[in-house]
């Protein structure tokens, strides 16, 4: 049995009431009035008109993306600054190394090495023949006279120099 069937012999077996048939007959035969349709759709395009791009994006949009940026910003920060610095070249090795007791190699370290009986001078020399033996100095006044401490080979060769602090 259709739980749906109230009035089995008054609907003649079809399932519906005579009341819903006459009101499907009359919907079928209806219409609806001339240009409804594009009256709606002009309503709801007005209603909810497209906004502009720059209006589109709320504050609490804008200010979580700031914050999203800053955020990144500072962990780039951070995370370059935890990186291990470039390695140093050669020759700012070994000016390090030899700052550790003052004095900067000129030579080889063979040649220091086979250097008998060295000596230390005192001497005042330019600016600029110390940039031009290597020493990291900064040559803006290229006259200018630096005292310095050679420490010389017996046949009067350079083999070292340190800066003196007045």
């Amino acid at each position: 049995m259709n739980l749906f069937d109230f009035d089995d012999d008054s609907n003649a077996g079809n399932g519906r009431a005579p009341e819903w048939e006459a009101a499907r007959r009359t919907l079928a035969q209806a219409a609806p009035p001339d240009h409804v349709e594009q009256a709606l759709l002009r309503a709801f395009a007005r209603r909810h008109a497209p906004r502009p791009w720059y209006r589109r994006w709320d504050l609490d949009t804008v200010a979580s993306w700031v914050a999203i940026g800053a955020l990144c910003g500072v962990l780039a920060t951070v995370g370059m600054s935890l990186l291990p610095g470039a390695a140093p070249s050669a020759r700012v090795v070994r000016v390090l190394a030899a700052a550790d007791v003052g004095f900067v190699s000129i030579v080889p370290p063979e040649r220091m090495a086979a250097a008998v009986n060295p000596q230390l001078k005192q001497a005042d020399i330019p600016r600029s023949a110390l940039v031009q033996m290597g020493i990291p100095i900064v040559a803006d006044a290229p006259d200018e006279l630096v005292h310095a401490e050679l420490m010389v080979a017996a046949t009067g060769e350079p083999l070292a120099i340190r800066l003196a602090v007045n």
